[in-house]
């Protein structure tokens, strides 16, 4: 099982945002509170949902960045995309996003279908995308 200073190194080598850190090693609520429902630190007991997709994936590119629920949002270093799997449907992932700014998107659609408020959710998205991305991830996606 891969240590949590593993995975903090892992995840900084891969030059994502410190608040990523701060979500895979504590939750949502350790970036912001708007977070708390949505994002939960990811757990590598073995008896989990992102081991659970790690094991039965077999891949070695798979690094988890968060999980909700079942459902874990990984960063696929062979291909440079952002996945989400779900622990109980491991064929393939539910979602596949081509860089980490749509993958906050997503994330802050569900927090404005869930009637977060636009001050939160653009404090949400400072902490996780450079400024120049801000209005783009502020957009909801059309489910």
């Amino acid at each position: 099982m891969e240590t949590t200073d593993e995975l903090a190194r892992r995840i900084r080598d891969r030059g994502l945002p410190e608040a990523v850190v701060s979500l895979a090693l504590h939750g949502g609520a350790a970036v912001h509170p708007a977070l708390e429902l949505h994002a939960d630190h990811i757990e590598l007991t073995g008896d989990d949902p992102t081991s659970a997709v790690l094991n039965a994936t077999g891949r070695q590119d798979m690094l988890p960045l968060w999980m909700t629920g079942a459902t874990t949002t990984v960063f696929s270093r062979g291909d440079g995309t952002i996945e989400l799997w779900s622990a109980e449907d491991e064929t393939g992932p539910w979602e596949r996003w081509s860089d980490f700014g749509a993958a906050v998107r997503a994330l802050l659609t569900d927090l404005w279908e869930f009637e977060v408020d636009e001050a939160q959710r653009r404090e949400v998205a400072e902490f996780l995308v450079p400024k120049e991305e801000l209005d783009a991830v502020l957009e909801p996606e059309e489910r």
